[in-house]
């Protein structure tokens, strides 16, 4: 099983920090980021996975206690009402209500949380190699790491911005997918035929499959 691909966040938050790590690519970098910024990015994440392991290595905690520790990390992390509203896109946030949106995001990052807490206990001997930030033409940041597990490489990277004066990671692409594109086409192809209200009734009732496109990936990693 490629957890690296299904359980992004899971890989993120619960994988061992590499000592060194390789720069990133050129074609990754589009400008310089400041010195200052860069150094808050990567204190934000190399922190955030620090934390979720000493949280998992506690033998002495339970799993439900675990799971709302590892939970308050990544939302500190990540904004993930942002992540939910770019998921639906400007197409079809508008139309839901105040009600639904708020909704919709608590069950969005409920599966998002449940899927990748619940597979966390797989990982083994996972290492993630931190690359320095790299800062964007329109002021944002991109963090670029790689996970190795057996004697496989994956690539990561983080997308993040500045919100009240601090950073959060609003997007991750895994192996060049995009988590929010890949959830917004499987949420579209379901809005195109069907409500808000049908889309949260779902949601409710039973989560949706992974989006296909990291599915294909996964398989195409194995092949």
């Amino acid at each position: 099983m490629k957890i690296a691909l299904i359980l992004p966040l899971a890989v993120v938050f619960a994988a061992p920090v590499a000592q060194e790590a390789a720069l990133p690519s050129a074609a990754a970098v589009l400008a310089a980021a400041p010195s200052g910024d860069a150094k808050a990015v990567r204190t934000l994440i190399e922190t955030s996975v620090n934390q979720i392991l000493v949280v998992l290595k506690d033998r002495g905690t339970d799993r439900e206690t675990k799971k709302k520790k590892v939970v308050t990390v990544g939302e500190s992390l990540f904004d993930f009402p942002l992540v939910a509203k770019l998921v639906l896109g400007r197409e079809h946030w508008p139309k839901f209500d105040a009600g639904q949106q708020k909704e919709f995001r608590t069950l969005f990052v409920k599966q998002l949380q449940d899927s990748y807490f619940e597979k966390v206990d797989l990982l083994t001997d996972e290492v993630v190699e931190f690359s320095d930030p790299a800062g964007q033409k329109d002021g944002k940041m991109t963090m670029l790491t790689h996970i190795i597990s057996k004697n496989e490489r994956y690539e990561m990277l983080y997308k993040i911005y500045k919100k009240a004066g601090a950073w959060k990671v609003y997007d991750v692409e895994i192996e060049g997918i995009s988590l929010v594109k890949a959830y917004g086409a499987q949420y579209d192809e379901f809005l195109r035929k069907a409500k808000p209200a049908d889309l949260i009734k779902k949601l409710r009732e039973q989560p949706f499959e992974r989006p296909k496109e990291l599915e294909n990936k996964e398989k195409a990693k194995k092949s």
